[in-house]
């Protein structure tokens, strides 16, 4: 036996080493025909030994030795069986180059036809279709199956035994998974086959079952007609194939195919076949149908039939014939509808879909939820995962689809299907899941009073709809689903709702209707109710369901809602305008005090709470609570958070204010944390409560289930198990987590489910076990929720790099597993607690984390607090920039600080490892940029890394940054993402934020991304809508020159010394209309005078969508610089004044120039935000090609950024030694000036105390001219002489005067909206913002009269005689052209009204009343059963296209229906009785019989009538009396 094993082993050995030199073999070699073929015959040598060996190994091998050797435990057979496969497979692959087909199969029947026909014709590969078990699959597959596999005495038994199984899958597949691969098992596999499907009666019941249930042609389309056309040769075909004889079955084809021909295409088969008294043959159907759709595919009728809407809420299993179960294996059906996994519970359907990596979305293989395309949410809570696995706890609106004839209810203990009757109607109606909601009786449940009442629809019939009164809503609701159903009519509104909980209103009403509602118990009680237009209420009510009330059985009181225990949805909220209308009197309580009953005249209504508690309830009860709240709730649109990337931002606070629980978070670490005996620190876990309830939420199963999960990946991944459990080994050997004493296993504790993250681009640990904090227990409550998160104690990443480039010598360093270096108390050690085992089969163990656990909320604060602890209480023995370093220089573990000479460097490399050793931190991977501080800290400098990738987190960034020491600059790695599948909304912005530039160096390039997003948000594209072309192209070439970035080389040093002369920053601004952008420079003149330039950061920002022009976005760039160049002033220490700010703009600079107050409100307010960082003499003027932030506010490809040397060392002029602060010598605008508004008041002492004069005339002619002669007594001059008739100038003088006594009189409360204001003359008139138009003084500034003065009065009747008496609206026009009245439009009125003249001739006309409509017009009847009719035209008609095809004059023929107003076309060759004749047939054979017809007694129309009559009476004639 030994023996026969070590050939055995010796013959697998040969297989598996020559796959190995095959993948090693050089191309030449594998470019040769005949090299592959000797291989291909080695392995079919080879393989035919192992396979003989293996047949005879298990014919002598004991039961004994079948079990315990290792050549069977291992199954040595299958792997090398595996190995056989793939190697054949490659060969095959490689000689397909060489044949035309690649299965042996073929093959030789290729070479069957090149003998017989003898030519070299390269025939395609014949493909055998894979069976899967269908019954429908079988008669092709066996056919091909037969004639190439079967039928070749060329193939051996066991080769085609290979290819029998490899041509199977499902049932099929599984029928012979474990049937050996031998020669004698074929016959016997192929014989097994066909007993199972060769089901001659089975096979012929499906064919002509389809055969039957085949749909009528609705349209006449060539690709209809051609359907039907194959499947009555498939089933003809196939039936004979089967034996059964169909030579005298033409007669009953032909009729079934002829009764679901289309009316035209059944008139040309009855037209063919008229022609001859013999019985027509199925040869003669099928030439028929064969030129009809030819002749159809030519004419081209352009039909496209409506597309139906797919309903993601049905599923048709009629489709699903290739589709296989992943949970049972069988065929014909999805996951979603197999009755064996819907019927366990929760838990096993969960934990079955993580263990095979299915969607939990869509439960379809190859892609995760997060990718999933599917639209389908779960139809309970409607979030991102299948109603079959949403946990029973949980409810939510139930899902719509009322029609549904099959609803699926979801529970722990199967699938109640509960069947409509009217699904009995229709028995070929697929199952349709509608909603799922689950069938636990819940504990303790709140009733709410609903009621079912009647709803009657605009015709008058009446609906059954549920109904919740809510005293607390100040209106009444109705859902869109019942709107539709009832027919009603929307009328618009606009009506906000605030909600509980907001104090503003996040939802809103676009529609209103009104209902009548009527009472089930009393009839004749209705209400007419108002009420919005909502897409949903609220979810169930009840939640879950409850049981019946026992005390209201005895009562016998007609309920409101007799299913009150049953969870349903709302159809209708009536709110406290209704509520008082419907109650009565009557008021019963149950003997526990609650729920109540309400008489009301819809019927008694219950609330209150139901006291139903179980044992376990009240158990739980005793440690938490965990209740489902119905209400409202609002939904923030993910757009609306991309318009907020490019809003005008608003001021954001410099410092950082802690909360309260900040605070407390703080106070608790001063108060709690302790150090041990070894100087390491012991600190308290923050909880917000002193009793946690994460500890009652039963985490230990949450825990154990996910850790059976993870057991499920061990079992896939060796190499993945042996890097975990190395992990939790280093936790146990390093002492980070100690086993769970027996006796402290019922203490208050936590578990946290633990998963690996893996990184193969670490260079330390490439799997890092995540702790998850995250993770809710059954009441709700996970660790992270009791946990206070702390406040934010380090600086951002750019002031800390800011701060490193100033150092020539540079240190980096890292803190060796930070978080586990901290020690957690004791007491909180058991809120850290997991469950893990090394192997399945040991006992599953339970441990604590005793250090900060990467995963809860609040280990960041607790491990970087520390450190900083550790630098105040030990501060004093250490340099004051170590300490200070200590608390500045890190971000997160990662230690960025650096000195100016070696020996400094020495110094600092040995206190900094020094003062964190003594808080048990350790330092490692120091790198520096010099080679000899190097060697002293590592003694090979060699073994530094080469790079040092910055970054915030754990993401792996498409554009990133690193730090290469060799050279002492930062370069850009780019990492493009793979581009298979659509390129979407969301994969395109997921793209965009994972380009990582924190200090903006990159940011003309970046710019360009963010503008995309815009333009992405302004396309109104789905977030998994393909882009459009345009847009697409921008991307994918963005992406393409994105490569370029890494030839921008930022230096790191910036030349700074403790020596330096000078040091200065120089920001510039610029805007366009895409963005507005700031970038800032540092200037530095060492002590021999040098001047270095260094950029030091950049920011951008894009335009918003608003128009705004471009002097604003100038100033919001401005507004940018300074908070910008600020920051890094501030960062640096760099004196204020020693801060300069440039723009191009002199629109910006005039309005710096000027105080705030002076401009508008947009303006002042940026202004004073910039004058309180910078004084007005710190901004300069510099021209649009010296700006180096033209480029990033305009963007540009990374190639050209890349060789701008402007963007790197800024303007050359910046290298001067003396640099020109100068602006345009004349900076000046009146652009966005406020407005002074002039406020006048008069002195009423003044006025004339005889008011006789101004109102005795009734004619403003009058009264201007007699004013104007008594002016000219008050200026006689003795030396000037007037004339006989009055001049213009003294008209004009005199009608000034008129208007300065009638203005003496206006409240000037009512006036300080038109901004008034006095002109040169003492006239008052309307300030307003015509001020830069073009019109006159008159029409921009109008003069204002009161309402009430008889002067108005008299310029009003002036300008109603000067319009020659016109209407209001010309006089209107004709009056402010020159004067403001006050309240004009009613005094104008009045005055029309009041003229004679006017009222003489505006006699009023009076319009006839329509008649009432006809009866068919408001009847409802099936279209066309009334139409009207009419002729339209003449138009132009031709048979056919092409040259000299003459046109004929025709007519259309227009058919409306009288009930629905469709329209119905006819075309008519002429005006005659008989052509309308042929339309009316023509309409009646397509829209069916037609009752009454009107028109308007054309002559045709009237022979047509005469005609048609008679051919009635004709028919009446020759019928029966009896009949």
């Amino acid at each position: 036996m030994s023996s026969s094993v070590k050939s055995q082993l010796g013959s697998i050995s040969n297989i598996v080493k020559a796959y190995e030199n095959y993948k090693k073999a050089p191309k030449d070699r594998l470019a040769k025909e005949s090299y592959l073929q000797t291989r291909l015959e080695a392995l079919e040598f080879h393989f035919k030994i192992v396979t003989d060996n293996h047949t005879k190994l298990l014919s002598e091998a004991s039961d004994e030795i079948l079990d315990s050797h290792e050549y069977f435990t291992t199954d040595m057979y299958s792997e090398v069986e595996e190995t056989y496969i793939m190697y054949k497979a490659d060969l095959k692959e490689a000689l397909s180059r060489f044949m035309p087909s690649a299965s042996a199969a073929s093959e030789q029947t290729n070479k069957h036809v090149t003998t017989k026909g003898e030519t070299q014709v390269h025939l395609p590969k014949i493909s055998i279709p894979v069976f899967s078990g269908s019954y429908s699959e079988w008669i092709p597959f066996r056919d091909l199956f037969t004639s190439l596999i079967h039928n070749n005495d060329s193939l051996d038994s066991v080769q085609k035994m290979h290819y029998l199984k490899g041509y199977l899958s499902g049932e099929a597949e599984q029928l012979l998974r474990y049937v050996a691969i031998t020669a004698s098992a074929y016959q016997e596999s192929w014989a097994l086959l066909n007993s199972r499907y060769n089901n001659k009666k089975y096979l012929v019941n499906c064919l002509m079952k389809r055969f039957m249930n085949q749909p009528s042609v609705a349209n006449e389309t060539s690709s209809a007609i051609k359907d039907m056309l194959d499947l009555v040769n498939e089933t003809v075909n196939g039936l004979k194939n089967l034996g059964v004889p169909t030579d005298s079955w033409d007669v009953f084809i032909i009729y079934v195919v002829c009764s679901r021909l289309d009316p035209e295409s059944r008139k040309g088969w009855e037209v063919k076949i008229s022609t001859s008294d013999e019985l027509p043959t199925l040869n003669e159907l099928r030439e028929y149908l064969t030129s009809r759709f030819r002749s159809l595919e030519f004419l081209d009728t352009k039909f496209k039939p409506k597309q139906s809407k797919v309903m993601h809420t049905m599923s048709d299993g009629n489709n699903e014939a290739n589709v296989i179960c992943a949970y049972c294996d069988q065929g014909g059906h999805k996951i979603s509808n197999c009755q064996k996994f819907c019927n366990t519970d929760y838990r096993t359907r969960n934990e079955f879909v993580q263990t095979n990596g299915l969607c939990f979305n869509c439960l379809g293989r190859n892609h995760s939820v997060n990718i999933c395309r599917s639209y389908n949410k779960c139809r309970i809570c409607k979030h991102k995962h299948h109603s079959l696995l949403h946990p029973t706890t949980a409810s939510g609106p139930q899902a719509s689809g009322s029609k549904s004839h099959i609803a699926v209810e979801v529970n722990s203990t199967g699938v109640d299907e509960v069947v409509d009757k009217n699904s009995f109607d229709n028995p070929a109606t697929p199952s349709k899941v509608s909603t799922h909601f689950s069938k636990k009786i819940a504990s303790n449940q709140v009733l709410l009073a609903t009621a079912l009442v009647n709803v009657k629809t605009r015709s008058g019939q009446v609906h059954l709809l549920r109904a919740l009164l809510d005293q607390g809503s100040q209106a009444s609701f109705i859902t869109e689903s019942a709107v539709q159903l009832l027919g009603l009519r929307r009328m618009p509104t606009r009506s906000s709702i605030s909600e509980v909980g907001s104090e503003k209103s996040t939802l809103s009403s676009k529609y209103m209707v009104e209902i009548q509602i009527q009472s089930r118990h009393d009839p004749g009680f209705q209400v007419q109710v108002r009420a919005h237009v909502l897409s949903a209420i609220t979810s169930l009510l009840p939640s879950d369901k409850v049981g019946r009330l026992d005390w209201l059985e005895s009562m016998e009181i007609p309920l409101a809602d007799p299913q009150y225990h049953t969870p349903n949805k709302i159809d209708i909220l009536l709110g406290a305008d209704v509520y008082g209308q419907v109650l009565t009197a009557g008021l019963m309580k149950s003997p526990r005090g609650s729920p109540i009953a309400q008489n009301t005249a819809l019927g008694w209504i219950l609330s209150g709470p139901t006291h139903q508690e179980s044992d376990d309830d009240k158990q739980a009860s005793k440690h938490c609570y965990h209740n489902v709240i119905i209400s409202m709730h609002s939904q923030v649109d993910d757009n609306d958070m991309l318009k907020k990337f490019w809003e005008i931002e608003s001021d954001t606070c410099d410092t950082k204010i802690l909360s309260l629980e900040e605070q407390l978070c703080e106070e608790f670490y001063e108060k709690t944390t302790q150090r041990d005996s070894t100087g390491r620190y012991i600190v308290r876990l923050p909880f917000r409560n002193d009793d946690p309830q994460c500890k009652h939420g039963r985490s230990r199963d949450i825990a154990l289930r996910r850790f059976h999960l993870l057991e499920q990946r061990f079992k896939k991944n060796p190499e993945f198990k042996a890097r975990y459990r190395a992990v939790i080994q280093e936790y146990l050997d390093l002492g980070h987590m100690e086993r769970v004493a027996d006796d402290d296993l019922n203490n208050d504790s936590a578990y946290l489910p633990h998963h690996a993250v893996i990184r193969e681009d670490k260079t330390t640990s490439k799997v890092r076990v995540v702790f998850d904090g995250s993770c809710k227990g059954v009441n709700g409550v996970s660790l992270n929720s009791e946990l206070m998160i702390g406040p934010r104690l380090q600086q951002d990443l750019r002031h800390i790099v800011i701060r490193w480039r100033m150092h020539p010598i540079c240190l980096c360093a890292d803190i060796v597993k930070m978080y586990r270096q901290v020690i957690v108390a004791d007491k909180d050690a058991d809120y850290q607690r997991i469950v893990w085992r090394d192997d399945p089969d040991s006992e599953i163990r339970d441990y604590k984390l005793v250090r900060v656990t990467f995963g809860t909320a609040s280990a960041p604060y607790l491990a970087v607090k520390t450190v900083q602890q550790l630098a105040t209480d030990d501060g004093s023995q250490f340099p004051i920039e170590v300490v200070k370093g200590a608390k500045s220089d890190f971000y997160v573990d990662d230690l960025l600080t650096g000195c100016q000479t070696v020996e400094e460097g020495t110094r600092m490399f040995k206190e900094y490892s020094k003062l964190l050793r003594q808080g048990g931190f350790d330092l490692q991977k120091w790198v520096t940029n010099n080679k000899e501080l190097a060697e002293i800290m590592t003694g090979k400098p060699e073994i530094q890394d080469r790079k040092v990738e910055i970054r915030t987190d754990e993401v792996v960034k498409i554009l990133g940054l690193a730090w290469n020491k060799d050279i002492d600059a930062f370069e850009y790695t780019v990492q493009l993402p793979d581009n298979t599948g659509p390129v979407t909304k969301r994969k395109v912005i997921s793209s965009i934020s994972r380009l990582f530039d924190p200090l903006g160096w990159a940011a003309p390039c970046i710019i360009v991304a963010k503008v995309t997003i815009q333009k992405l948000w302004l396309a109104g594209i789905d977030w998994d809508e393909e882009l459009p072309e345009e847009l697409l192209n921008e991307w994918l070439s963005y992406q393409r020159n994105l490569i370029d970035i890494t030839k921008l080389i930022i230096p790191r040093w910036v030349g700074a010394r403790n020596n330096d002369v000078h040091m200065e920053l120089q920001g510039f601004c610029d805007a366009s209309n895409i963005a507005y952008a700031a970038v800032v420079y540092l200037r530095i003149i060492d002590s021999d005078g040098n001047i270095h330039i260094n950029l030091v950061t950049a920011k951008t920002k894009v335009a918003p969508t608003m128009q705004v022009s471009i002097p604003r976005l100038e100033l919001m760039g401005a507004v940018l610089l300074s908070r910008l160049i600020t920051e890094v002033g501030r960062v640096l220490g760099i004196n204020h004044a020693n801060i300069h700010g440039w723009t191009d703009s002199t629109v910006v600079l005039a309005w710096l120039s000027s105080h705030p107050s002076r401009w508008s409100t947009f303006i002042g307010n940026r202004t004073s935000d910039i004058l309180s960082r910078l004084e007005s003499t710190q901004w300069s003027h510099v021209q649009s090609a010296q700006n180096p932030a033209d480029i990033a506010s305009r963007g540009c490809s990374p190639g050209e950024l890349a060789e701008n040397p402007m963007w790197i060392q800024g303007p050359s002029w910046l290298k001067d030694q003396s640099i020109n602060y100068q602006r345009p010598k004349s900076i000046s605008t009146n652009l966005e000036e406020r407005h002074i508004k002039a406020h006048v008041t008069v002195d009423e002492t003044k006025t004339f105390s005889d008011t006789s004069f101004w109102e005795k005339y009734s004619s403003l002619h009058k009264l201007v001219r007699i004013v104007a002669v008594c002016r000219r007594f008050l200026v006689y001059k003795r030396s000037h002489k007037f004339g006989s008739h009055l001049t213009k100038s003294e008209i004009n003088e005199a009608l000034d005067v008129c208007i300065r006594q009638s203005q003496l009189i206006c409240d000037m409360e009512k006036l300080k909206s038109l901004c008034p204001f006095l002109d040169d003359k003492g006239i008052m008139r309307v300030g307003g913002r015509l001020q830069n138009a073009s019109l006159d003084h008159d029409a921009k500034h109008p003069i204002i009269l009161p309402h009430k003065s008889h002067f108005t009065n008299l310029v009003v009747d002036d300008a109603h005689k000067r319009t020659l008496h016109g209407g209001p609206t010309l006089m209107l026009n004709h009056l402010r052209t020159k004067y403001w009245i006050v309240a004009a439009k009613k005094l104008v009125k009045a005055h029309v009204h009041n003229c004679i003249k006017c009222v003489r001739h505006a006699a009023a006309t009076r319009t006839q009343y329509m008649g009432q409509l006809p009866e068919s017009r408001v009847t409802p009847s099936r279209p066309f059963l009334h139409s009207g009719v009419d002729f339209a035209g003449p138009i132009n008609v031709r048979m056919s296209k092409g040259r000299g095809n003459k046109s004929y004059k025709g007519y259309i023929c227009v058919f409306i229906c009288m009930a629905t107003k469709a329209i119905h076309l006819e075309a008519i060759s002429d005006l005659t009785a008989e052509g309308f004749i042929a339309g009316f047939k023509r309409l009646v054979a397509r829209r069916g019989h037609v009752s009454d017809v009107w028109s308007d007694n054309g002559t045709n129309f009237v022979g047509a009538s005469r005609e048609l009559h008679k051919l009635v009476s004709a028919e009446n004639s020759s019928v029966a009396v009896e009949i």
